[in-house]
């Protein structure tokens, strides 16, 4: 996998990855290409991905050359996965639908949540929003990797907060067991505030962060930690180089392991890990013809260099990548399928051990 920090320098905080080799020419579409165009939205108005699709909708209508402003469908469900699956079995490949959906939808796919019913690899990608994610903890814990997993944490687990073991924070719970510590889940912690309560009053050990959750940067973060506690890691991209003395997710392992990382089941965490650190992504279904995924990644395009996008996306730390910039993105979410075996398994093996607070085991 590309290292994140290297994906970083080639873009600009805030804005559209725009490559000086991959500008989409201008393309229009009339009306009646794409009749009653609307968005699908998997979430609420006052979500992130409702907030996008309000912003972006007149640009994206312009830029269509709709006789009508485009339609935005939320949907009653918090995590997307309901639109997922109306997307999936109803819309047509005519154009006339296309999907802003949040990163959860890649992950309950990924971890065979038994609500799903579509395949997000079948989407074409249009724009996707992503950010970083950090994993903090005790200082204790980051001497144990620099002493090659020696010491207190070796022999004690890591409780680390969660929302629930499959949630979010899995990204962190399988990663942690790739480092060789046995974390326990501590489910409970939703919001990102409590969860840092609880790492400043030693009810847990680590905690995963997404920036954007708590409206602030990466480097005011690390200037507010509890006591006595470290960034361990980040995977994603750094949106401000003021945090790039953060190792990433490769460079910690090194550290700790003295090799890189191998095997289906850190392939799995690449793929969890990708879901976890895109904040939405906007698709339209497979077989769309060429011309009018032409048209829509245009007004996609149109609308990541939008001021207003650009001003609400720079608000939320998020990086932009649209057009053809932003199908490496979600592949990065697509892992092959025996690494989606490894994590289904791990998941099968574990669950009975995180109900009853016992460490996390490795395969």
């Amino acid at each position: 996998m590309t290292s994140p920090s290297t994906t970083r320098r080639g873009c600009l905080k805030g804005l559209a990855l725009l490559g000086a080799g991959s500008a989409i020419p201008a393309l229009s579409a009339k009306a009646a290409d794409i009749p009653d165009a609307h968005l699908l939205l998997g979430g609420t108005m006052t979500s992130i991905q409702g907030q996008f699709g309000e912003l972006a909708a007149g640009v994206i209508s312009r830029t269509l050359g709709l006789d009508a402003p485009l339609e935005i469908t939320p949907d009653i469900g918090q995590d997307g996965v309901r639109a997922a699956n109306l997307f999936d079995a109803n819309s047509a490949p005519d154009g006339s639908t296309a999907l802003i959906a949040p990163g959860s939808v890649l992950l309950a796919s990924l971890t065979g949540d038994p609500r799903v019913h579509y395949d997000f690899a079948r989407w074409t990608p249009l724009l996707t929003a992503h950010t970083t994610t950090v994993v903090i903890a005790r200082a204790e814990l980051h001497k144990t990797l620099r002493s090659r997993l020696k010491g207190f944490f070796h022999d004690h687990p890591v409780r680390l907060a969660v929302s629930r073991p499959t949630g979010t924070e899995l990204d962190a719970l399988l990663g942690l067991t790739l480092l060789g510590l046995r974390p326990i889940p501590v489910s409970g912690f939703a919001r990102t505030e409590d969860a840092l309560d609880a790492l400043a009053n030693n009810q847990v050990d680590a905690v995963q962060l997404l920036p954007y959750t708590l409206g602030v940067p990466v480097e005011d973060i690390l200037a507010k930690l509890p006591p006595d506690t470290v960034p361990l890691y980040h995977t994603g991209d750094l949106s401000d180089t003021s945090a790039d003395s953060i190792p990433n997710f490769l460079e910690a392992y090194q550290q700790a392991r003295h090799r890189p990382p191998e095997g289906a089941l850190y392939r799995a965490w690449q793929a969890v890990s990708a879901s976890t650190y895109t904040a939405l992504t906007v698709a339209l279904p497979m077989l769309t013809p060429p011309d009018l995924v032409k048209s829509w990644q245009k007004a996609c395009w149109d609308a990541a260099v939008d001021p207003t996008v650009r001003h609400w996306a720079e608000k939320h730390h998020f990086m932009l990548a649209a057009g053809d910039n932003a199908a490496p993105f979600l592949s990065r979410a697509t892992p092959d399928i025996g690494a989606i075996l490894a994590l289904r398994r791990w998941i099968a093996m574990n669950t009975p051990r995180w109900r009853i607070g016992q460490e996390t085991r490795p395969i």
